[in-house]
């Protein structure tokens, strides 16, 4: 569930660049979004570099949040990062099947009830590194949409319909889609993909059957890498902020009509 750290210490590391304090605001004071208070957001890969920055900046904006990772030492990591957070859930689930995710949802709702939003942060260095189309097997490439694609479904399918009616599911892609290129194929195809998945769950999601509620499906791509601290030189323009993911964040599930996408995107200085 999104790319998680190498250890504790570099999670750590991060969230203090990132969160600055455990008992919020953010430096830009976040503004709650109008009757924030105790809706429930429910992040999926929240323990990764990208969850957490989203993690942090739901907190600041008054939303109740669940934070959902595979890992229990990364949630409790997670727990002590935000200490004193009276508004912060943690729940060890996976989505890497129908099966988990449908089970991931019926815990949800027994414990919170319909959500406002889901965030999935879903990916997994997996399927990083220089490949040659050419020269990798189908079960290699077939393996880069079991981690980076196929859970996306899963979550989607298991927890859509656990969102109250006018809802928000909110996934998070790279933007490698708009970049195709030797060596990086699997990323740029994967990526390609989940977004045709979303836009194709954004029209469904918002003409349900017969019975079933409608809710705002979203895409956010990350045109740039994820800047894993203030201090890190960037010259070229080529990172994004946590806090910026996060708060985009925030605002989409604030007012997503205001972001009728289903395509949106952050970009680092470089690609805007």
């Amino acid at each position: 569930m999104d790319q998680d750290f190498n250890s504790r210490r570099d999670f750590l590391a991060l969230s203090a660049a990132v969160a600055a304090t455990a008992g919020m605001p953010s430096s830009a004071a976040a503004e709650a979004s109008p009757g924030s208070r105790h809706q429930v957001v429910c992040v999926l890969g929240a323990s990764g570099m990208v969850g957490n920055a989203i993690v942090r900046e739901l907190l600041a904006a008054d939303y109740r949040v669940v934070a959902v990772s595979r890992d229990v030492d990364k949630l409790a990591t997670i727990r002590a990062t935000y200490r004193g957070a009276a508004a912060l859930e943690t729940l060890q689930g996976d989505v890497s099947s129908d099966e988990l995710a449908q089970q991931l949802r019926s815990e949800l709702i027994a414990k919170f009830g319909p959500l406002r939003a889901v965030v999935a942060s879903l990916s997994s260095r997996e399927a990083d590194g220089p490949r040659r189309i050419l020269d990798t097997s189908t079960d290699t490439l077939r393996r880069a949409f079991d981690t980076n694609f196929f859970p996306h479904v899963s979550a989607a399918r298991g927890l859509i319909p656990a969102l109250e009616p006018s809802g928000v599911y909110l996934g998070i892609n790279g933007g490698l889609a708009d970049f195709a290129g030797a060596g990086m194929g699997q990323l740029s195809i994967t990526q390609s993909a989940l977004r045709t998945l979303y836009e194709v769950l954004a029209q469904e999601a918002g003409k349900p059957p017969p019975g079933g509620h409608p809710a705002f499906v979203r895409v956010l791509g990350l045109y740039g890498l994820v800047d894993p601290g203030p201090a890190t030189p960037d010259p070229q323009g080529r990172l994004i902020s946590g806090q910026a993911i996060g708060q985009r964040a925030k605002d989409i599930i604030g007012q997503p009509q205001s972001f009728p996408g289903p395509s949106l995107a952050i970009k680092a200085r470089a690609y805007s």
